[in-house]
């Protein structure tokens, strides 16, 4: 379907249902207020059944106007590109553990769909900080990593996690500081 048919198509839909419930307003005002309700109140609930069309037909109007922009930009109309935060059916889960003290560590590579973050995670066990970093050398420079205090988290909507290095500069005894990490996957 092209973009002009489709805003046409929900031109003439939004339009239907305005219309709609413009008619069942004035059915309601002519067949008057069902006994037992104040003419008043019946009279209030049917002008806000007529606002509501007149809203709607609104909304409508400038659906097709954002849909015209949109598709003289260049892009594709509302709907027409899928729904940008509809579920994905997997995920991938991981663990990277900073064996060298003040060494940068790189996340293996995992694509991150449109819409949707790369959460990680500093280890609740860890002993101390970890530090999140774009490159190596960044992640190892304490005054420009992002730091996070055990248990801690950030989201980052990236294009792959291996954009995200991290760094410990504390190694606990036996067991080392390590980040965990979740991405939904297409």
């Amino acid at each position: 379907m092209s973009s002009k048919t489709g805003v046409a198509l929900a031109g003439v839909v939004g339009g239907s249902l305005a219309t709609l419930l413009l008619v069942k307003a004035q059915e309601a005002r002519a067949a008057g207020p069902p006994s037992g309700i104040d003419p008043a109140v019946w009279e209030m609930t049917v002008a806000t059944m007529e606002t509501a069309a007149v809203q709607a037909a609104q909304i409508d109007q400038l659906t097709i106007s954002l849909n015209s922009l949109v598709a003289a930009m260049g892009g594709a109309p509302v709907g027409e590109e899928g729904d940008p935060f509809e579920n994905t059916d997997r995920y991938v889960t991981g663990h990277v553990v900073c064996t060298a003290l003040n060494t940068g560590f790189q996340l293996p590579s995992f694509p991150v769909p449109k819409n949707k973050q790369l959460v990680v995670k500093a280890d609740p066990g860890n002993v101390g900080w970890i530090y999140l970093g774009l490159t190596q050398g960044n992640s190892q420079n304490l005054a420009i990593a992002y730091p996070l205090i055990p248990n801690e988290a950030i989201g980052l909507f990236i294009n792959n996690s291996d954009q995200v290095w991290v760094t410990a500069p504390v190694v606990g005894g036996a067991l080392n500081d390590e980040v965990v990490f979740i991405v939904e996957t297409e």
